[in-house]
């Protein structure tokens, strides 16, 4: 059954916002990228566009004859995580490489010998390469197993793991950390009491036999869920936590006993049933899913340079849908993403700015609007700070632009103040207890460039 959820999700699911990301990371090699770990785009770079799933499918399918029937049967039972299992995410490969860490940790268990250690570090490795969530299950492991920690071999499955993850270290550090700024400072905002609650409660709804059998869970599982709550939790209470982020779990489901009857059986069929639905595109509309797919994209047609103002997932649908570049502007304070990372493909050229925020002219009937302008790349511009006065070369900023500040407190904006031309020096009013960012924009348009207050 889970077999037949999994080919399903493949043939008759399109592709993902998120999926077309990912897929254009994978058009540009590097050691790390924005939102997660390289291991994503790496298995996107050898396929096209119809068929970047294959690798993960091909993955997700290992794992289903490498575990036993019964037991990958048992994630029938998990609403919806056959959505995220075997899709072109960093989801599919975390969940696989999990499981392939506590394979070989268990031959390590069983014979703490070199070759088994050897083995270990590699997936850890590719866990580590996967998400960063991953690190969940090596803490748990760890206390789960803390008798054996004078094993010397686990140094050495250890070393062998930071060796191989020391490139994508060394891009992190050289690119001043993004993932890690992004993940644990730049996602949160204000708290939120209600936000954590039912975080808790629908994870709880969704993993229901994960709590049933909680106390029948080995030690390592118990603390691998303790340690998602809390973390995930915090993340919630904080206004940025996702309910797929509980697909760790995944490797605590095999440790259930669900009893042997065809009242169970029974049950999966049911619920393998309901997992289908979502096939159907009319039930997609009415659980709002297909906001995930972006079908208003896929229907640009034009041979123009085209970009898109704060979305970054609509400029990634449009190369996978077209094969043609384009970028996502963003202003201060909306989400980043690997397009900050990238260089303005269409500097000093005339764009057709894509938005959903009403400004132009409306494109056809649907919620985008389109606003044509020539644009610059402004976001290496060269400046410095002297006693609280910003110095920059003027000659190098285009006519049109302007200083903008913008203030923002608890990561809700404040004000947006259009101080003077762009070849002006900006008088700045600064307010304590706040993030204040400059930037220079024309016409709403950003630049690329933000600077932070000192």
């Amino acid at each position: 059954m889970a077999f037949v959820l999994l080919l399903g999700n493949m043939f008759l699911l399109p592709i993902t916002a998120d999926e077309a990301y990912y897929f254009s990371w994978s058009r540009n090699f590097s050691l790390g990228y924005y939102d997660h770990p390289p291991m994503v785009a790496w298995m996107m770079s050898a396929f096209s566009p119809e068929y970047l799933r294959i690798p993960f499918l091909g993955l997700a399918v290992t794992l289903v004859f490498l575990v036993k029937d019964r037991t990958i049967g048992m994630f029938n039972f998990i609403p919806g995580a056959h959505l995220f299992l075997g899709g072109a995410l960093p989801d599919t490969v975390m969940v696989v490489s999990g499981f392939m860490v506590l394979h070989a940790f268990k031959r390590w268990v069983n014979s703490t010998n070199l070759l088994n250690a050897v083995v270990l570090g590699l997936c850890i490795a590719a866990l580590g390469y996967s998400k960063f969530h991953g690190i969940l299950l090596i803490l748990a492991l760890a206390i789960g197993y803390w008798h054996l920690r004078n094993e010397w071999t686990l140094y050495v499955a250890i070393g062998i793991a930071l060796a191989l993850l020391a490139p994508y270290l060394w891009w992190q550090m050289s690119m001043d950390w993004p993932t890690f700024r992004y993940h644990f400072s730049g996602r949160f905002g204000p708290p939120d009491i209600y936000g954590l609650l039912q975080y808790i409660g629908l994870g709880a709804l969704l993993w229901w036999p994960l709590v049933i059998f909680f106390r029948r869970l080995p030690l390592w599982g118990r603390a691998l869920m303790m340690s998602a709550i809390l973390s995930f939790g915090w993340g919630a209470y904080n206004g940025s936590a996702e309910v797929h982020w509980l697909l760790v779990f995944m490797w605590v489901v095999p440790a259930v006993e669900f009893p042997d009857s065809n009242r169970t059986r029974n049950v999966a069929y049911i619920l393998v049933f309901l997992h289908a639905l979502v096939w159907i595109p009319g039930i997609r509309d009415m659980l709002a899913l297909n906001e995930h797919f972006r079908t208003e994209i896929r229907e640009i047609d034009s041979k123009e340079n085209i970009v898109f103002l704060d979305a970054y997932q609509d400029a990634a649908i449009y190369e996978l849908a077209t094969g043609r570049k384009s970028y996502s502007l963003a202003h201060p304070g909306i989400r980043k993403s690997q397009y900050n990372l990238q260089p303005y493909p269409f500097d000093g050229e005339e764009v057709v700015v894509y938005n959903r925020m009403g400004m132009g002219q409306p494109y056809f009937d649907g919620p985008l609007f389109t606003v044509r302008e020539i644009l610059y790349d402004l976001s290496r511009l060269d400046y410095k700070w002297e006693n609280l006065s910003l110095q920059y070369d003027a000659s190098v900023v285009p006519r049109g632009y302007y200083w903008i500040l913008y203030t923002y407190a608890d990561g809700i904006q404040q004000r947006r103040e259009r101080l003077c031309p762009g070849n002006e020096i900006p008088n700045i009013s600064f307010t304590s207890d706040t993030d204040q960012f400059l930037t220079l924009e024309k016409n709403w348009m950003p630049s690329g460039i933000w600077i932070p207050l000192p």
